[in-house]
């Protein structure tokens, strides 16, 4: 039976919308406002459709709920025991924690060692490469090989299965089939694997997500013009994440993938990804529409910004200031912003990120239960979260700003300064462009060690900050933070805005022991506040260094008792050190070998100057 329905025609039959490449629509049982059902034109599946519900329901029943809709004539068979099997399997496959720590051996032709991947017992990876005597931590620096290559090679038949897993390859192997993969799991698949396939009859075995689906179709695209054919199996019954370990699990036979693998008819040339039409300068320009900004003259829709700052550096608490002021239609500082709506992944420390903003709504007067400002705690992998993410948008009317706290949060590979990892991620980032709304997207990120205020770029180097249209970053000074932008900016340049940062408590933030927890928020400075913080800033350098000239060899704390910078826990020392390391920065002062501080030369004739016009006698108009 063909299947000959457009996705227009399925989202006006179901009741749902278009979303891309898919159509959004209420699942089995489900209120008409639902969008959990996904459904997806493609010929190569059973039916000439795929489903995946984000709400967990049965596949088969959302199938045929999708026939039913559609008025397909269906007679659904009696599932058989292996179908059966599977789904019993289900609830088992979602209850299993963790798997047992494992070890695999990547060879070279000859047999000689090459890579091992360790598994621990919490699914984490570890690789480390062959040093001639014995493994050496990291993975090689040469070409990337196929696992069971030395197998692969020696194989008499053409049929080569491609699962996404060590695991899986090992266990094909294991009842005769010549089975393989890459390191590193899903989108890990290199063109340096490639020569290996050629001329094979690949069949790609994805695990039942996203991520695999994905992976699957990466891999069918890169053997393209190599590989002779090209067949994806999607294994019938699998649970969520399942993969063909489980299918085989619950009774899945050589015979059976065999009867599934001539069943699927192989790739249209295993054009996956097709090439781009090559435009005329009209066709390229028609239809464009600039993106309009977020926040005037700073940021706009459909670019992807980085956020750099050291850790108390004030990013989160500014982020938080922005996500309200877009949200509630303020400016921030000379920058006009007009309403919209904000999605915040909170994904560092969302406590703390509750605090914040539980202080901030008292400070800007708002409700934090009414106003339109989104958040997803936790760090769930973006990669396989993506469609879910797309359809609660797309729910919710789409969103202006997506803010994501922090860059490393959401890092899903092993080395964040990897060239090819790093690139990856910034990608990972700027798909969020392509959400519904077409928004705008900042991205708080740490910078890179021993960063300074003259280098604050985001870490992963130059392949992350390719994938940014411009790096905003802040730097603190005492309670002022000064926010400009850093190595790449896409727009045109604007003045430094500060912000003041100020240590709050809420009668809405207490303890177990009813006593309060002070949290800290950020405010935007107008010109003529930034200068009066900066001279108050000043007059405590200046008051500091007279004091170290005044009290040789004093502490810290005997420092601010002297200057009577006395804080309800005692001596201000902290107050002190700040000032001190502006002095120290600035040449003013040193430490001396005790550690306490000392005017060096300079500091010496500034003291002098500063006592000179404490001595000048003050006119007074009559």
């Amino acid at each position: 039976m063909s299947f000959h329905f457009t996705p227009q025609e399925i989202a006006r039959a179901m009741g749902g919308e278009i979303s891309g490449k898919e159509v959004l629509a209420p699942g089995p049982n489900h209120s008409a406002k639902d969008r959990s059902l996904s459904i997806k034109v493609d010929p190569g599946a059973p039916g000439g459709f795929v489903v995946h519900s984000f709400a967990g329901d049965d596949p088969i029943a959302c199938k045929d709920y999708v026939r039913d809709k559609l008025g397909l004539r269906w007679e659904p068979r009696a599932p058989d025991n292996l179908i059966v099997r599977m789904r019993e399997r289900s609830s088992s496959q979602v209850e299993r924690s963790s798997s047992p720590a494992a070890e695999y051996t990547y060879k070279l032709a000859d047999g000689t060692p090459y890579l091992r991947v360790k598994r621990t017992a919490d699914k984490k990876f570890y690789q480390a490469h062959w040093g001639g005597s014995d493994w050496v931590n990291g993975a090689p620096k040469g070409e990337k090989i196929p696992y069971r290559l030395p197998e692969l090679l020696e194989a008499e038949h053409d049929e080569v299965l491609i699962v996404e897993g060590e695991k899986d390859a090992d266990r094909l192997a294991a009842i005769g089939l010549m089975a393989t993969t890459n390191a590193g799991g899903a989108g890990k698949w290199s063109a340096d694997l490639n020569p290996h396939f050629k001329g094979r009859n690949i069949c790609i075995l994805p695990d039942n997500d996203e991520a695999g689906e994905l992976h699957a179709k990466q891999v069918a695209s890169s053997l393209a013009g190599i590989a002779r054919e090209i067949r994806i199996v999607r294994l019938p019954g699998l649970p969520p994440r399942g993969d063909v370990s489980d299918w085989l699990d619950a009774g899945g036979t050589v015979e059976g993938l065999d009867s599934l693998m001539k069943a699927t008819s192989p790739q249209a040339g295993a054009v996956l990804f097709p090439f781009p039409q090559i435009m005329s300068s009209a066709e390229f320009l028609d239809g464009f529409v600039p993106p309009d900004y977020l926040i005037e003259g700073l940021i706009q829709r459909r670019f992807c910004y980085s956020l750099t700052a050291p850790t108390g550096h004030g990013k989160t608490v500014i982020a938080l200031l922005i996500s309200a002021s877009k949200a509630l239609g303020l400016p921030i500082g000379r920058h006009d912003m007009d309403p919209g709506r904000v999605l915040y992944f909170a994904g560092e420390n969302p406590d703390d990120v509750r605090m914040r903003w539980i202080a901030l709504s008292e400070k800007m007067n708002f409700d934090p239960k009414m106003i339109d400002v989104h958040f997803l705690p936790g760090t769930p992998k973006l990669s396989h979260i993506a469609s879910q993410v797309r359809a609660k948008v797309q729910q919710i009317g789409g969103v202006s700003l997506v803010v994501i706290d922090t860059s490393a949060a959401y890092f899903e590979g092993d080395d964040e300064n990897g060239n090819v990892q790093a690139g990856d991620h910034g990608r990972r980032m700027r798909s969020l462009v392509d959400l519904p709304g077409q928004p705008g997207v900042l991205v708080l990120c740490h910078p890179v060690k021993n960063a300074g205020p003259e280098n604050l770029l985001p870490r992963g180097g130059g392949a992350f900050l390719n994938e940014m249209d411009g790096n905003l970053t802040c730097w603190k000074t005492d309670s002022l933070v000064s926010m400009h932008w850093q190595g790449k900016f896409r727009g045109p340049d604007f003045a430094p805005i500060s912000f003041e940062l100020e240590t709050v408590t809420s009668p809405n933030l207490r303890d177990s022991k009813h006593r309060l927890i002070p949290s800290v928020v950020a405010r935007a400075l107008s010109d003529h506040e930034r200068s009066r913080v900066e001279a108050s800033s000043r007059d405590d350098e200046d008051a500091l260094l007279v004091a170290i000239a005044d009290n040789p060899r004093a502490s810290y704390a005997g420092l601010a008792v002297a200057l009577g910078w006395i804080s309800s826990r005692g001596e201000n020392k902290a107050k002190v050190k700040r000032c001190a390391d502006r002095l120290k920065a600035d040449k003013l002062a040193k430490p001396d070998r005790r550690g306490t501080l000392t005017l060096t030369e300079k500091g010496e004739t500034e003291v002098k100057r500063l006592r000179a016009i404490q001595r000048q006698p003050t006119s007074v108009s009559v």
